[in-house]
């Protein structure tokens, strides 16, 4: 029986790598399809996040809103935080609360401000990681009528 933490947070499609190695081969233009077909799966999981954001916090609803679909070849991603939102992976993963922590400010009990940590595996995160877990069927629906519409063009009957 696998542990929470062997269960796999990413969807592996087999024979996409290879797939997309032969296309780039005969012709570069299928760079920009593997790109918007992975773009297109991972919006689906931007637009769940964002909406299950709120219900968690003010903190992760604004961490929700630096969502982005990062558009490339190889793989469906999702890129949020930086400095618009330095907080968002304490609002998606939690933190341990009420440790002990030096500060510049002085001595500090934990990281409050976030909800408790959650460990990894199915239980991880608040919005990001469900979004993926609750919308699997739909983003392997999507991603492979996109991979078909691909093989279509490129080798018409």
């Amino acid at each position: 029986m696998a542990g929470e933490r062997d269960v796999p947070m990413d969807i592996r499609v087999e024979g996409v790598k290879e797939l997309r190695k032969q296309l780039l081969a005969m012709d570069k233009q299928w760079a920009s399809r593997f790109k918007d077909a992975n773009a297109k799966a991972a919006e689906i999981v931007v637009s769940a996040a964002r909406a299950r954001a709120p219900r968690v916090g003010r903190m992760a609803a604004k961490a929700a809103q630096t969502l982005r679909v990062a558009r490339t070849q190889t793989a469906a991603a999702v890129r949020f935080g930086g400095s618009r939102a330095p907080f968002a992976l304490g609002a998606e993963f939690g933190a341990v609360r009420g440790a002990s922590r030096s500060t510049s400010r002085g001595p500090r009990r934990g990281w409050n401000q976030f909800q408790p940590h959650r460990g990894g595996g199915m239980s991880a995160g608040y919005f990001l990681y469900p979004a993926i877990r609750e919308n699997q069927p739909e983003i392997i629906d999507t991603f492979l009528a996109e991979i078909d519409a691909i093989t279509r063009d490129a080798f018409p009957e």
